[in-house]
């Protein structure tokens, strides 16, 4: 499950994810992820589009969704995207995967 807020003010997307972000689970919301941040990318603005995904109630997560977390990373600029409220179990799978300084993970 997911929600999203976006906020004009500072041109940033919001997510917050809950419980399992498992393969199936992020088959289903890249799409849907993919599709809003394209349609909030305004490559002329001043102000860049940030995305921010809260992960304080992910409990699990698989490389499928480490891909999104690249994916939208990529669209948006490594310094315009950020995971927040990381608990130390998934910190360390980004860690592993060598990918937690360049998603900016927290």
């Amino acid at each position: 499950m997911e929600t999203h807020h976006y906020n004009p003010s500072s041109n940033s997307l919001s997510w917050e994810f809950h419980n399992r972000l498992d393969t199936i689970v992020s088959n289903e919301l890249f799409p849907v992820i993919n599709d809003i941040v394209i349609s909030h990318l305004d490559l002329i603005s001043e102000n860049p589009l940030k995305v921010i995904f809260n992960f304080e109630k992910v409990e699990y997560v698989t490389s499928a969704f480490i891909r999104i977390c690249v994916s939208i990373s990529k669209k948006v600029g490594r310094s315009n995207f950020s995971i927040v409220n990381t608990n130390p179990l998934i910190k360390k799978t980004f860690k592993i995967a060598l990918l937690d300084s360049e998603l900016n993970v927290e």
